[in-house]
């Protein structure tokens, strides 16, 4: 059995024949292109006894006159190729063929050296173009039939695979006729996998070669949403560059639409090496050359209109580059040309006290720390974009509304400062609440934001808050879709001398058995989705708190546990952040989860001063659940406190529930 493939296309001799003609100049600048890429050329033999074709493989030296030299692919070693008959060069170029038929100089067991033709005949490009690929493999599943091997090319309909040798036997066990599945991937991952049908197969000693075709079925991942973030159109300069995973190649195409969720891009008919469900990791938006937003896509649908048109998901995307895309996309015309996120501190300071979100029994709070307060919001609001984000509703240089995000735990960002006043009479904080739900809309759904809980503190009987969070949550019915748990909050003022744990009392870090107990604890009292948002399992990664050191800041929370003669009986999270990254301090100091309800408070209150040994501050926050504990202990509890949470699965529910609760557009 020869080498290669047996040659069976002598029609497209035929066509080259009656096509275009090249000159031999133009012919080596070709091969000399082609040797610079590392690509082979095709020889054409015959075999000098049985006159069957093969096409084998040749490798190029550079061309610098009339002559070419070509090395046989190490393949062949040992078929004595130089036996056969020399009949063409065949040359795969920008999807055409050029079959080049040189004079043979010389030939011997290393290759052959041609004298190449004044002209040579060149086909026109194909109607569908096929590309070659480069270290994909293939796995084919068929019922209980599996094969594996490399994947040798593919058009927009088809892909053409080598299988392993030695499959003679297995390949009794597919079925033609019945659809298979593959998947494309190498070391770095799954790059595409399909359903797809058998259009043939054929045997050589290189292995089971097989052309499938994918059936088109409708993308479930990708359906239609209700909810749909603006897509801006007619784009500026701003284009998709890319690394095809199964060539290895860079291309560059122009995005005519985009949004934070996708967009669609253009292509020529011959020249589109896009496929539906096609995963690209390595993708760049940019814009004018000068920003450049990177993530993971993937092609979810092609329409063949005047050109080719692709749709693209985005996958994934850090969220430093969501920021640079929203950014992007919010500084093109708009008709709201008010929402501006630049923030002028001393303007938001006027809004906080002016609309009384800093009143004065929180400034008596704060303002021991008023310049280590600015100092902290002035790096918050510069360049953190990895742990906060802000929105404002600005006129005339004075803000009028303002919300805050914060990743306040490893998989949960906070939402918080939401001050708001009105501007000729009408209120403005529904502003930057809409606003703030339009940049999360997509956000929540990329893994890299570490965005699987929305959480929210507010105290009771505050109208506007339980219209907007307590309404859903108790709508819901559900603690875990929508949680809601009510904390006390009391200010303990530390002494000169730290209280002494009671006797039979003591404190240490919480083991497995510490976390298990507060879990079935939780579970039995809310239900909801505290616990999961602290992750104190799996706590001991510290990535958060890598992340806030980056940007300078501070971040932590450690979980300790009180016992009793061996009995566990409260719960202590020790929380620390910079001053007044919160403003209620909410993120730097205490939640005590207690246990049993007979726990004493001094045994509490000694605990906690034991948890921090240095003395740090006058007074600590304390949030204590269940609320019912102080009131049965007739502590005198400051105010009360509910956390929120929200599970990321249902914030499409939320937002719906916003926009008929408030009558808002979300586009």
């Amino acid at each position: 059995m020869g080498p290669s493939w047996l040659f069976r296309h002598n029609n497209l001799i035929r066509d080259v024949m009656s096509g275009e003609y090249i000159k031999k100049q133009k012919l080596t600048n070709i091969i000399n292109h082609i040797h610079f890429k590392g690509d082979p050329l095709y020889a054409l033999l015959k075999h000098p006894q049985y006159n069957e074709e093969i096409l084998v493989k040749v490798h190029p030296e550079p061309c610098l006159g009339d002559e070419v030299v070509c090395r046989w692919d190490s393949e062949y070693e040992g078929y004595r190729l130089e036996r056969y008959h020399f009949e063409y060069l065949v040359i795969n170029h920008d999807q055409s063929i050029i079959l080049a038929r040189p004079r043979k100089l010389t030939t011997n067991d290393g290759g052959l050296t041609m004298q190449l033709p004044d002209s040579s005949p060149i086909t026109s490009k194909r109607q569908v173009p096929r590309f070659q690929c480069h270290q994909i493999k293939v796995e084919l599943m068929q019922n209980g039939f599996q094969a594996t091997g490399e994947l040798v090319d593919f058009s927009a309909h088809a892909f053409r695979l080598r299988l392993k040798t030695g499959l003679s036997a297995l390949f009794y066990w597919f079925k033609s006729d019945v659809p298979a599945s593959i998947r494309l991937f190498n070391e770095h991952g799954v790059f595409y996998s399909a359903t797809c049908r058998h259009i043939y197969q054929q045997q050589s000693v290189a292995g089971v070669e097989i052309v499938v075709s994918p059936i088109q079925v409708e993308d479930e991942q990708h359906e239609e949403r209700v909810i749909r973030n603006h897509r801006t159109h007619k784009l500026p300069s701003i284009s998709a560059i890319f690394e095809h995973p199964f060539m290895g190649k860079t291309f560059q195409r122009k995005i005519i639409d985009i949004s934070t969720s996708g967009f669609a891009i253009s292509d020529k008919s011959d020249a589109a090496v896009l496929i539906p469900g096609l995963i690209i990791p390595k993708m760049t938006i940019s814009y004018a050359g000068l920003l450049k937003i990177h993530c993971k896509a993937q092609v979810i649908y092609r329409k063949d209109e005047s050109s080719v048109r692709f749709g693209v998901a985005i996958l994934d995307m850090g969220i430093e580059d969501y920021n640079k895309l929203n950014q992007l996309l919010n500084n093109f015309p708009t008709d709201d040309e008010d929402m501006i996120n630049e923030v002028d501190t001393e303007q938001l300071w006027d809004l906080l006290f002016d609309s009384n979100f800093i009143y004065p029994a929180k400034y008596q709070h704060i303002q021991a720390f008023r310049e280590n307060f600015q100092d902290t919001y002035r790096k918050l609001y510069s360049d953190c974009p990895a742990i906060a984000k802000h929105f404002t509703y600005q006129k005339d240089g004075r803000i009028y509304s303002h919300i805050s995000l914060l990743r306040a735990y490893e998989k949960a960002w906070m939402v918080h400062h939401h001050a708001a006043r009105t501007m000729d009479g009408s209120p403005t904080g529904l502003i930057v609440l809409k606003q703030m739900i339009s940049y999360l809309y997509d956000l929540r759904r990329y893994p890299s934001a570490m965005l699987d809980y929305f959480i929210c503190y507010f105290r009771p009987g505050n109208k506007f808050t339980d219209r907007i969070y307590t309404g859903f949550a108790k709508g819901k019915f559900n603690p875990r879709v929508c949680s809601l748990d009510l904390f006390s909050y009391i200010t303990h003022s530390v002494g000169d001398v730290t209280l002494q744990m009671p006797e039979g009392w003591s404190v240490r870090e919480c083991c497995k058995s510490d976390l298990w107990e507060l879990e079935q604890f939780y579970m039995h009292h809310s239900g909801g989705m505290l616990c999961d948002v602290l992750d104190m399992k799996n706590h001991k990664q510290h990535s958060l708190e890598n992340i806030y050191a980056q940007q300078g800041l501070h971040r932590k929370w450690q979980a300790m546990a009180l016992h009793h003669a061996g009995e566990l009986k409260a719960v202590i999270i020790k929380e620390e952040s910079d001053v007044a990254i919160n403003l209620s301090d909410l993120l730097n100091g205490f939640k005590v989860f207690v246990i049993d309800p007979e726990t004493p408070m001094d045994a509490i209150l000694a605990a906690v001063e034991n948890i921090t040994r240095v003395k740090s501050a006058e007074s600590y926050p304390l949030l204590i659940y269940p609320a019912d504990y102080t009131k049965d202990k007739d502590v005198n509890a400051e105010k009360d406190y509910i956390m929120w949470i929200l599970n990321a699965q249902y914030a499409n529910e939320f937002i719906e529930y916003i926009m008929k609760r408030f009558r808002m557009i979300i586009t």
